[in-house]
């Protein structure tokens, strides 16, 4: 019992101070994506989802796919919470 009351709250502030560290590095203007050209890790991300989607050949049918994964999602969380 003791060990949570110590264990939760520098988890939780470990967690938030890696957060702001992030955050402070996405907006440093040296790492940051102000240099012209320099795509963020996001861009990479939907490059490689929208190969991903051509693949399978749905090709820009993103709302079927999010309207079905949104219910989906749902219903688990109605299950777990």
């Amino acid at each position: 019992m003791t060990i949570e009351f110590l264990v939760y709250p520098a988890l939780v502030f470990l967690a938030v101070t890696m957060t702001v560290k992030l955050m402070e590095r996405r907006r440093d203007v040296l790492y940051g994506p102000y240099i012209q050209g320099r795509r963020t890790a996001f861009d990479e991300l939907r490059d490689q989802f929208e190969a991903v989607v051509e693949a399978f050949g749905l090709r820009r049918e993103y709302g079927r796919v999010a309207v079905k994964f949104a219910t989906v999602s749902i219903l688990a969380s109605a299950i777990i919470g």
